[in-house]
């Protein structure tokens, strides 16, 4: 039985072409079984994809679409990355056991087959990456201002008052740290 790429799966025959000879049972319903040990198997693995959150009207959630992806393109992303998809836009028959259709006849649920993944580089989505000089000295003046921590300090959630210990621990932990070397000599 030929398996259908994306999420439609493999249809099994309801009953089989036997004829009955004279005094042979006839096929009973739903006679196949799956042998694994003689099936043939392909990664698959289903994902979701999300709008960008920048896109995002103000006050709506994101929009997502289930992804199926096969073969070589398995785990080859991570959550989070930014993508450009291509794929089939497809249709698979929703389970009827999902308490939000309970009774739903013929429920169809899209999908995209993807066919390739581009992982969209993050100068490009998130500004430059590179400096100006006029920006490399205006972060030069600013680190030599004597007053540095506080300005930072009141540069962290300026919109509410007071908290002044919560805005310093915050501005220690964006811009401090400490280097760790761990025993096995992985370096943090």
């Amino acid at each position: 039985v030929p398996c259908r790429p994306g999420l439609g799966g493999a249809i099994v025959p309801r009953s089989c072409d036997n004829i009955p000879q004279p005094g042979e049972e006839p096929c009973p319903l739903d006679p196949w079984m799956v042998v694994p040990d003689r099936s043939q198997y392909v990664d698959q693995q289903t994902l979701k994809l999300q709008e960008n959150p920048e896109d995002v009207p103000t006050g709506e959630l994101p929009r997502n679409m289930l992804l199926s992806v096969d073969r070589h393109l398995v785990q080859t992303i991570v959550p989070g990355t930014r993508l450009t998809v291509m794929g089939i836009y497809s249709i698979f028959q929703a389970s009827s056991s999902s308490n939000s259709h309970k009774g739903a006849v013929a429920i169809r649920q899209p999908y995209i087959r993807v066919v390739g993944l581009e992982d969209t580089n993050e100068a490009s989505s998130r500004g430059p990456a590179n400096f100006t000089p006029d920006e490399e000295e205006e972060f030069k003046k600013f680190a030599d201002s004597q007053d540095v921590y506080k300005n930072i300090c009141t540069k962290i959630a300026p919109s509410i008052f007071g908290h002044e210990d919560v805005k310093r621990a915050a501005a220690c932990l964006l811009f401090g740290g400490s280097r760790k070397s761990l025993p096995d000599g992985v370096k943090l």
